[in-house]
């Protein structure tokens, strides 16, 4: 065995980065550690999400920072400032400043920006939505006018008829961000290229010409579907649209990460609110890394940003049959978890991240070995949590190279101890890791991001009775594990379909029209709660795609996805409907039909909405009784039913109730109502409902513990008049009035 360990990180810094202290550690996320236990890897490394701003490089961040913080000791470094979500915000930092950086004091925790990867007719109908759009015993046809659907992707055709209005006159694409062309930044930013007016949308004719993710997605939230005799028409079909480009040509080195997101979440909102209109988000990326609790930055961030009328929605993920997390609890008689790494190949190599999370307060520690059949040919002697970041490799049995960069923090920005681990093989052995501890719960997530691909191997038992299979539970990553967002599951509304070329094209054998598709991401997120939020339509989903994109053209290497062709009058220009599934395509079709709920009520906060949906969502058969929340959360999405639940809440109001929210719906009601309450911490109500003489008719005991939790209020055979419902935890009281009608 052959090793090379680096000093502590504090010589490390010292000697490249000049005088950082050890005691910065605890405040530097292990990718940003790893970033800085090697001098060339800020130029190399794809853990970091980088950019070049007139010459000069610059990583980006997500920072977490106290009430004290003084932003000139950010600028004055010629660090940028973007959105700023409570106490988290989004930085992007000069690499030669990154050590007076680091040593700013009143900033609590840096998180270096994490690359993310795609997730990649009868939908409407399987969600309920066409009786939506028709207006069928609603009080109007909902088609989202009124509101501004966000897309945050890549591949987008702003010339492409599904962005036009159903007339096929008038663009309804509002503002563009190109977050990594060159041009003029929106307002508050300093990158990317900005655009306000449709003349040079069209002129310049997409953000980039070989991808398509963007407008397919994009077409399923808002396209109008125009060509198509609407047979290829989005959810909200007559909304403003606001792009946000997030992926370069393939020319440029530049990636996008979870800090991108943010500007970008920040960016649409704020659109919104300067032209008053409620606003729903729609994000199809993410990756595998992180806790998967819901306790990033980036889910702070994400917390902080949303509210009435902001709204985010976004992808399960993908790796629901790929087995990538391995978990284990130990004891004093059961100390070891050993599993097999397969890696992806990428360009050529062996590539791989491997990233390990415990319990708060415990310990553990990681070693890595290589195998040639059954015998160890090399190994890491025990990596325990040091705070330390460790460069080194093993030599297989055929003198070929496996490198490693491993960081061990024995309490994260979330308390919990963390090993992540860089993996470059070069080696025709077999690797294999193991985490030892004598008590305590750790799980063991692997998955790798280039050029905006995922790429996953497995865990396995290697053939060996003591060694641990993986499984694909917990695969949300942490992006889809955030508290506030709505996040999607992906189930089958067709398997089939006919292409341009007249070829039937199936999925028999691998998906079933009505169940859950197998690449659906599993939850429950790592803290207990329920995730995915709920399922749409996720397979072969027919939309919009770039028509600059010549994959998709015939002769491409798509074609056979291709569905419709039409050519628009306008330009005398070719455009493309074509097939594509995945959660990817899910997600926009919440994000469509949460378009829908907001032109009914612009005032719906996230929790207001998730209750909506989850009441009304629909189980049958394939979703079983009960619903395996861990697959479906609440169920199939119901447009339908959902918009009609959503006129009923027109007028409640939500207010701050300590660190609860409560809401009081319907309202007005036949006698029968629900309150609602999101908390972040356990509280223990009392609930008093009183006439208007003051009469006391009900009172109730509700414990709200720190989830969404339900209260069901029957006034039964009570007169027809106006009520108040009291609620209190003995030291404050909020009041909520109630008609019955």
């Amino acid at each position: 065995m052959i090793k090379k360990y680096l000093p502590a990180l504090a010589l490390t810094l010292a000697t490249f980065w000049g005088n950082a202290q050890v005691t910065q550690t605890h405040k530097l996320s292990a990718n940003l550690m790893q970033l800085l236990s090697k001098p060339n890897a800020v130029n190399s490394s794809n853990k970091a999400v980088l950019s070049k701003i007139k010459g000069e490089t610059f990583v980006s961040t997500l920072i977490k920072v106290t009430p004290q913080i003084n932003e000139k000791s950010i600028t004055q470094l010629g660090a940028f400032i973007g959105t700023k979500a409570g106490n988290i915000w989004t930085v992007q930092v000069p690499v030669s400043q990154l050590q007076k950086f680091i040593a700013i004091t009143q900033i609590d925790y840096i998180q270096l920006d994490e690359p993310i990867a795609s997730n990649l007719d009868a939908a409407i109908k399987s969600a309920r939505a066409d009786s939506v759009q028709n207006g069928i015993n609603l009080p109007l046809a909902y088609s989202g006018k009124g509101v501004v659907v966000g897309i945050i992707d890549a591949g987008f055709d702003y010339t492409h008829p599904t962005f036009y209005d159903t007339s096929g006159i008038n663009l309804r694409i509002k503002r563009v961000w190109e977050q990594h062309n060159d041009g003029t930044p929106p307002v508050g930013y300093n990158y990317g290229n900005e655009i306000s007016d449709n003349a040079t949308m069209l002129a310049k004719g997409f953000e980039v010409n070989s991808f398509s993710h963007g407008t397919h997605v994009g077409g399923i939230a808002a396209g109008s579907g125009y060509g198509t005799n609407k047979k290829y028409c989005g959810l909200a079909y007559e909304s403003d649209i606001v792009i946000v480009g997030i992926k370069p040509e393939k020319t440029e080195w530049k990636t996008s990460g979870m800090a991108s997101i943010l500007d970008g979440m920040n960016y649409i909102y704020n659109y919104a609110k300067s032209v008053n209109k409620p606003a729903v988000v729609n994000l199809s990326w993410g990756n595998s890394i992180g806790p998967n609790d819901g306790s990033s930055l980036f889910s702070q961030a994400c917390n902080n940003m949303v509210g009435e009328g902001k709204i985010f929605v976004l992808s399960a993920g993908n790796n629901g049959d790929e087995n990538i997390h391995v978990q284990k609890t130990f004891t004093n008689t059961d100390t070891a978890l050993h599993s097999f790494v397969t890696f992806p190949t990428i360009n050529g190599e062996k590539r791989n991240w491997i990233d390990v999370w415990g319990e708060v307060g415990k310990q553990f520690c990681l070693k890595i070995s290589l195998y040639n059949g059954s015998t160890v040919s090399s190994a890491t002697t025990n990596i325990c949590l040091n705070n330390n970041t460790l460069d080194t490799f093993l030599v297989g049995s055929k003198n070929d190279t496996c490198f490693l960069t491993i960081t061990a923090k024995a309490a994260d920005y979330n308390g919990k101890p963390h090993i992540l681990v860089d993996v470059f093989s070069k080696t025709a052995d077999r690797f294999c890791v193991s985490v030892l501890g004598q008590n305590g719960l750790v799980h063991m997530w692997q998955g790798f991001v280039n050029d905006y691909n995922g790429y996953y191997g497995a865990f396995t038992s290697g053939g060996f009775a003591w060694g641990t299979a993986g499984n694909s539970n917990y695969t949300l990553g942490e992006m889809a594990s955030t508290q506030s967002a709505i996040t999607v599951a992906a189930y089958a509304s067709k398997i089939a379909f006919k292409n341009l070329a007249g070829s039937n094209q199936s999925y028999s054998g691998y998906a079933f029209p009505g169940q859950i598709t197998p690449f659906s991401s599993k939850g429950p997120t790592v803290d207990g709660r329920i995730k995915p939020d709920i399922a749409a339509p996720g397979m072969t989903i027919a939309s919009a795609v770039n028509s600059f994109d010549v994959s998709y053209l015939l002769g491409g290497s798509n074609y056979a996805q291709s569905v419709a062709k039409f050519t628009f009058a306008k330009n005398n220009r070719d455009y493309y409907y074509a097939e594509a599934s995945g959660t990817s395509m899910s997600s926009p079709m919440v994000t469509g039909i949460v378009a829908l709920l907001l032109q009914a009520n612009p005032k719906l906060t996230p929790a207001l909405i998730k209750n909506i949906i989850f009441k009304t969502a629909i189980t049958d058969i394939y979703t079983k009784q009960p619903v395996d929340s861990s697959r479906w959360g609440a169920g199939k999405i119901n447009a339908y039913a959902a918009i009609k639940r959503t006129i009923a809440t027109i007028g409640v109001t939500e207010q701050k109730f300590m660190q609860t929210q409560i809401n009081l719906f319907p309202n007005p009601t036949s006698g029968s109502f629900q309150l609602y309450c999101e908390a972040t911490q356990n509280n223990d109500l009392q609930v008093t409902i009183t006439d208007i003489m003051g009469k006391t008719i009900q009172q109730r005991n509700w414990t709200a513990s720190a989830t969404n939790n339900t209260l069901t209020i029957d006034l039964g055979n009570e007169n027809k008049g106006v009520y108040f419902v009291s609620i209190g935890n003995g030291f404050n009281t909020e009041v909520r009035k109630v008609l019955v009608y």
